[in-house]
């Protein structure tokens, strides 16, 4: 992820990962580009983090699974 990490998701990624993660995690998120359909941006990242519950394995299988269809990672997690 180029730019700067939106407060939320920091938030999302300090309680996952912990805080010395940010930088790491953000990198392995997908752009807004390699989302179909203009999604809620913010929000699917948020999903994407909390499904990987600390996990960095699993952080970069919700990240495929947003980019091919993001709707799902916001379902799984009721976002």
């Amino acid at each position: 992820m180029e730019g700067p990490v939106p407060e939320a998701v920091k938030s999302e990624i300090v309680a996952g990962f912990g805080p010395d993660s940010i930088a790491g995690v953000a990198a392995l998120l997908p752009e807004i580009d390699e989302l179909p359909l203009n999604p809620p941006y913010e929000r699917v990242l948020r999903a994407i983090v909390r499904l990987a519950e600390g996990d960095v394995d699993q952080l970069r299988y919700y990240a495929g699974e947003a980019r091919k269809d993001w709707r799902d990672v916001l379902y799984w997690t009721g976002l």
